[in-house]
Protein backbone atom coordinates (compact mmCIF):
# COMPACT_ATOMS: atom_id res chain seq x y z
CA UNK A 1 0.00 0.00 0.00
CA UNK A 2 1.40 3.39 -0.93
CA UNK A 3 0.82 6.58 1.00
CA UNK A 4 0.14 9.88 -0.70
CA UNK A 5 2.31 12.74 0.36
CA UNK A 6 0.46 14.97 2.79
CA UNK A 7 1.64 18.57 2.92
CA UNK A 8 2.88 19.77 6.26
CA UNK A 9 0.68 22.07 8.30
CA UNK A 10 3.05 24.99 7.63
CA UNK A 11 2.82 24.47 3.86
CA UNK A 12 -0.96 24.16 4.10
CA UNK A 13 -1.16 27.40 6.10
CA UNK A 14 0.84 29.23 3.41
CA UNK A 15 -1.44 27.93 0.64
CA UNK A 16 -4.55 28.96 2.59
CA UNK A 17 -3.22 32.44 3.35
CA UNK A 18 -2.21 33.00 -0.31
CA UNK A 19 -5.64 31.83 -1.49
CA UNK A 20 -7.39 34.04 1.06
CA UNK A 21 -5.37 37.07 -0.04
CA UNK A 22 -6.24 36.39 -3.66
CA UNK A 23 -9.94 36.10 -2.86
CA UNK A 24 -10.30 39.11 -0.59
CA UNK A 25 -12.06 41.98 -2.30
CA UNK A 26 -10.41 45.02 -0.84
CA UNK A 27 -6.79 43.97 -0.70
CA UNK A 28 -4.14 43.55 -3.37
CA UNK A 29 -0.58 42.57 -2.67
CA UNK A 30 1.58 45.70 -2.51
CA UNK A 31 4.08 44.45 -5.11
CA UNK A 32 1.55 44.03 -7.95
CA UNK A 33 2.21 47.43 -9.44
CA UNK A 34 -0.28 49.23 -11.66
CA UNK A 35 -2.89 47.17 -13.43
CA UNK A 36 -2.66 46.93 -17.21
CA UNK A 37 -5.65 48.29 -19.13
CA UNK A 38 -8.08 45.64 -20.27
CA UNK A 39 -8.18 44.78 -23.94
CA UNK A 40 -10.90 43.22 -26.04
CA UNK A 41 -8.58 40.79 -27.81
CA UNK A 42 -9.91 37.27 -27.51
CA UNK A 43 -13.25 38.36 -26.04
CA UNK A 44 -16.40 37.45 -28.01
CA UNK A 45 -18.09 40.45 -29.66
CA UNK A 46 -21.27 39.99 -27.63
CA UNK A 47 -19.29 40.45 -24.43
CA UNK A 48 -17.56 43.61 -25.66
CA UNK A 49 -20.83 45.21 -26.74
CA UNK A 50 -22.75 44.36 -23.57
CA UNK A 51 -24.01 47.33 -21.61
CA UNK A 52 -22.84 47.38 -18.04
CA UNK A 53 -24.66 49.47 -15.49
CA UNK A 54 -22.43 51.44 -13.16
CA UNK A 55 -23.46 52.31 -9.60
CA UNK A 56 -23.88 55.94 -10.68
CA UNK A 57 -26.36 55.00 -13.42
CA UNK A 58 -28.39 52.54 -11.39
CA UNK A 59 -31.51 53.54 -9.50
CA UNK A 60 -32.59 51.56 -6.42
CA UNK A 61 -35.24 49.79 -8.53
CA UNK A 62 -32.73 48.70 -11.20
CA UNK A 63 -30.29 47.61 -8.52
CA UNK A 64 -32.96 45.41 -6.93
CA UNK A 65 -34.10 43.98 -10.24
CA UNK A 66 -30.49 43.20 -11.17
CA UNK A 67 -30.28 41.22 -7.94
CA UNK A 68 -33.55 39.45 -8.73
CA UNK A 69 -35.43 41.15 -5.92
CA UNK A 70 -38.60 43.14 -5.90
CA UNK A 71 -39.71 45.84 -3.49
CA UNK A 72 -41.80 48.94 -3.41
CA UNK A 73 -39.62 51.99 -3.80
CA UNK A 74 -40.81 55.56 -3.93
CA UNK A 75 -39.51 57.96 -6.59
CA UNK A 76 -37.29 59.50 -3.90
CA UNK A 77 -35.62 56.14 -3.38
CA UNK A 78 -37.15 55.20 0.01
CA UNK A 79 -39.36 52.30 1.08
CA UNK A 80 -43.09 52.77 0.40
CA UNK A 81 -45.00 51.88 3.57
CA UNK A 82 -48.18 49.80 3.36
CA UNK A 83 -51.49 51.63 3.19
CA UNK A 84 -53.37 52.30 6.41
CA UNK A 85 -56.74 53.90 5.84
CA UNK A 86 -58.85 55.52 8.53
CA UNK A 87 -62.40 54.24 7.99
CA UNK A 88 -63.70 56.40 10.81
CA UNK A 89 -65.06 56.21 14.31
CA UNK A 90 -68.45 55.75 15.91
CA UNK A 91 -68.74 57.41 19.32
CA UNK A 92 -71.30 56.57 22.02
CA UNK A 93 -71.54 60.19 23.16
CA UNK A 94 -70.43 63.69 22.27
CA UNK A 95 -68.32 63.98 25.43
CA UNK A 96 -65.28 64.11 23.16
CA UNK A 97 -65.46 65.41 19.57
CA UNK A 98 -64.87 62.77 16.89
CA UNK A 99 -62.21 65.04 15.30
CA UNK A 100 -60.14 64.80 18.50
CA UNK A 101 -60.41 61.01 18.60
CA UNK A 102 -59.46 60.73 14.91
CA UNK A 103 -56.51 63.11 15.31
CA UNK A 104 -55.04 61.07 18.16
CA UNK A 105 -55.54 57.79 16.29
CA UNK A 106 -53.95 59.22 13.14
CA UNK A 107 -50.98 60.48 15.14
CA UNK A 108 -50.41 56.86 16.16
CA UNK A 109 -50.70 55.27 12.70
CA UNK A 110 -47.07 54.15 13.07
CA UNK A 111 -48.11 51.71 15.80
CA UNK A 112 -50.85 50.21 13.65
CA UNK A 113 -48.58 50.07 10.58
CA UNK A 114 -45.97 48.10 12.57
CA UNK A 115 -48.63 45.54 13.50
CA UNK A 116 -49.63 45.18 9.86
CA UNK A 117 -46.03 45.00 8.58
CA UNK A 118 -45.46 42.13 11.01
CA UNK A 119 -48.33 40.25 9.37
CA UNK A 120 -47.03 41.08 5.88
CA UNK A 121 -43.78 39.25 6.67
CA UNK A 122 -45.70 35.96 6.81
CA UNK A 123 -48.29 36.79 4.12
CA UNK A 124 -47.27 39.49 1.59
CA UNK A 125 -50.85 39.68 0.24
CA UNK A 126 -52.48 40.23 3.63
CA UNK A 127 -55.21 42.87 3.53
CA UNK A 128 -58.38 43.66 5.43
CA UNK A 129 -59.90 45.84 8.11
CA UNK A 130 -59.62 45.82 11.86
CA UNK A 131 -62.63 47.12 13.81
CA UNK A 132 -61.87 47.80 17.44
CA UNK A 133 -64.19 48.81 20.25
CA UNK A 134 -62.59 50.59 23.18
CA UNK A 135 -63.68 52.68 26.15
CA UNK A 136 -62.19 56.09 26.88
CA UNK A 137 -62.37 56.38 30.67
CA UNK A 138 -63.22 59.63 32.47
CA UNK A 139 -59.49 60.36 32.93
CA UNK A 140 -58.73 59.92 29.18
CA UNK A 141 -57.05 56.53 29.50
CA UNK A 142 -58.25 53.63 27.37
CA UNK A 143 -60.04 50.96 29.36
CA UNK A 144 -61.61 47.87 27.84
CA UNK A 145 -60.54 46.96 24.28
CA UNK A 146 -62.29 44.31 22.16
CA UNK A 147 -62.85 43.18 18.59
CA UNK A 148 -65.86 44.72 16.86
CA UNK A 149 -66.03 42.50 13.77
CA UNK A 150 -62.62 42.68 12.11
CA UNK A 151 -62.20 41.39 8.56
CA UNK A 152 -58.50 40.53 8.84
CA UNK A 153 -57.41 36.90 8.44
CA UNK A 154 -54.33 37.31 10.68
CA UNK A 155 -55.41 37.14 14.33
CA UNK A 156 -51.96 38.34 15.43
CA UNK A 157 -52.39 41.61 13.54
CA UNK A 158 -55.85 42.11 15.07
CA UNK A 159 -54.51 41.49 18.59
CA UNK A 160 -51.55 43.83 17.98
CA UNK A 161 -53.83 46.63 16.74
CA UNK A 162 -56.03 46.15 19.80
CA UNK A 163 -52.99 46.44 22.10
CA UNK A 164 -51.97 49.61 20.23
CA UNK A 165 -55.41 51.14 20.82
CA UNK A 166 -55.11 50.16 24.49
CA UNK A 167 -51.92 52.23 24.77
CA UNK A 168 -53.46 55.48 23.52
CA UNK A 169 -54.32 58.44 25.75
CA UNK A 170 -57.09 60.93 25.05
CA UNK A 171 -58.22 64.18 26.66
CA UNK A 172 -60.71 63.73 29.48
CA UNK A 173 -64.26 63.53 28.11
CA UNK A 174 -66.50 66.41 29.24
CA UNK A 175 -68.90 65.68 32.06
CA UNK A 176 -66.57 63.17 33.73
CA UNK A 177 -68.14 60.19 31.97
CA UNK A 178 -66.51 57.39 30.04
CA UNK A 179 -67.45 56.82 26.41
CA UNK A 180 -67.29 53.91 23.98
CA UNK A 181 -65.64 54.21 20.56
CA UNK A 182 -65.73 51.80 17.62
CA UNK A 183 -62.87 52.51 15.25
CA UNK A 184 -62.15 50.88 11.90
CA UNK A 185 -58.82 50.82 10.06
CA UNK A 186 -58.22 49.25 6.63
CA UNK A 187 -54.82 47.80 5.67
CA UNK A 188 -53.44 47.01 2.21
CA UNK A 189 -49.95 46.25 0.88
CA UNK A 190 -48.15 49.08 -0.91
Amino acid sequence: MTRAAVPSSAALAIVVSVAAAACSRGSRPADDGPLAPASTAGIPSAATSARVATPESMTPATTLSALGATASISPGGGHVPPHVHDDGATLSSAALPSEVVRRIVRQNFGRFRLCYESGLRTDPTLAGSVRTRFVIESNGAVGTVSDAGSLMSDAGVVACVQRAFGGLAFPEPTGGFSMAVTYSLSFAPS
